[in-house]
């Protein structure tokens, strides 16, 4: 029996802001050592394949995650009032994820390229020539498409997958909505993807005589950047989660599983092999057998559940988008008062030090003083309460259960 319209789901899965906050900083790491690279400073960005991927590690498993809680939210939502409003999940959607993207676009495409101290080299020069494309595209939440046409706008790259996730969610929804079968749907949407980006490459290694070559590159920079198959694996685990699939979580459980799917994970994440990559799905199917252990498991190896990480995660969407900004003014700084050139290890203990500590400094002023009026809103919306709304309504963090 559905519940009553004035009554709402929670749902709190613990561990999943400190995985936020590790993924956040994943990208961090990555784009202190590109900026290093933007400015000729010897870096690891180039030199070492697993910092180059590290930052779309992060961006990986960002995408898992939105997909677990998103569609475990969903399933929630379908289950307890026997349907999903799309016009309320819209709505919780704009209030979480515009704000801060809009006000990153005219930061970035209004503000900075007046700001002299902030240009970077190369693209600063690039970017008045492009704009007349970019914007409109950045506008139209289609940053991806932007990404894979022009050259990269400065401190505009994080939004790239924003992009990417309001595109998920603009179709998630109403799939979920209207097929019956989500094993099916997801399991489609992954295989789908991966058919596509298959056939897609063969067609442009088979046209790279062709003056058309540049076309196929497009299309293949954007499918490389839309990961829909990634959000579909985080769906996929929210299912078994969801669905108390006992025979696959039991073994996801298995606390030897867990040593393995950890280890073969950090494995992944620290070698040069099988990197550049260009599909990420057994990178999102290791992410979200973290996830569910994290999140679901009642004995898991790891707990990062704790008043530090809560905090940490509530801020990470503010790290993960003004970071870049912040890197650039701590390494500029100190070029400027001691000339140096990120050749020792002092100048590069500074450089991390002084970027990280800048960056959650900034990210909680904008969490506290932007983001958050706008998550207040977002509550109003809500069919399940979860996550942060439950937080600030000082609701017992009880870890979910399946409703199903």
């Amino acid at each position: 029996m559905p519940r009553k319209a004035k009554e709402k789901a929670k749902v709190y899965f613990p561990g999943l802001h400190g995985l936020r906050f590790f993924a956040a900083m994943l990208v961090v790491f990555s784009h202190i050592e590109l900026m290093k690279d933007y400015h000729g400073y010897p870096n690891l960005y180039v030199s070492n394949l697993a910092v180059y991927e590290s930052g779309r590690m992060g961006v990986t498993l960002f995408f898992v995650l939105s997909g677990f809680l998103i569609s475990y939210l969903l399933l929630t939502e379908k289950k307890v009032s026997g349907t999903i409003s799309i016009r309320k999940f819209y709505g919780r959607r704009i209030l979480r994820i515009w704000p801060l993207y809009y006000l990153l676009v005219v930061i970035t495409f209004i503000v900075m390229p007046r700001i002299g101290f902030f240009a970077l080299p190369k693209y600063s020069e690039a970017m008045p020539g492009n704009f007349l494309y970019t914007f409109p595209l950045y506008v139209l939440l289609l940053p991806q498409l932007a990404l894979s046409i022009f050259e990269p706008v400065p401190f505009a790259e994080p939004l790239w997958s924003i992009g990417v996730e309001e595109q998920f969610y603009l179709l998630w929804p109403v799939l979920m909505k209207y097929v019956r079968r989500f094993l099916a749907l997801s399991i489609g949407i992954i295989l789908g993807a991966l058919v596509l980006k298959q056939i897609v490459f063969l067609f442009a290694e088979a046209n790279r005589a062709s003056p058309n070559l540049k076309y196929w590159n497009y299309l293949l920079n954007y499918l490389y950047f839309t990961r829909i198959e990634c959000m579909a694996v985080g769906g996929l685990g929210a299912w078994l989660v969801f669905a108390q699939v006992k025979r696959v979580l039991n073994v996801i459980f298995h606390p030897l599983f867990q040593l393995l799917v950890f280890a073969f994970t950090i494995y992944l994440l620290i070698t040069e092999s099988y990197k550049p990559v260009y599909n990420y799905v057994v990178y999102a199917i290791c992410f979200c057998a973290i996830i569910i252990n994290v999140a679901a498991n009642p004995r898991p190896l790891i707990r990062i559940e704790n008043r530090l990480f809560i905090f940490l995660g509530n801020i990470s969407f503010s790290i993960y988008m003004f970071h870049e900004i912040v890197i650039k003014a701590t390494m500029q700084s100190l070029v400027r008062m001691w000339g140096v050139n990120f050749n020792g290890v002092a100048s590069n203990l500074a450089l991390y030090t002084l970027s990280i500590a800048g960056t959650l400094a900034i990210s909680a002023i904008a969490y506290y003083s932007f983001e958050k009026p706008f998550l207040r809103l977002k509550s109003s919306y809500a069919v399940v309460e979860s996550g942060q709304d439950l937080i600030e309504k000082g609701a017992p963090l009880v870890p979910t259960k399946s409703v199903a």
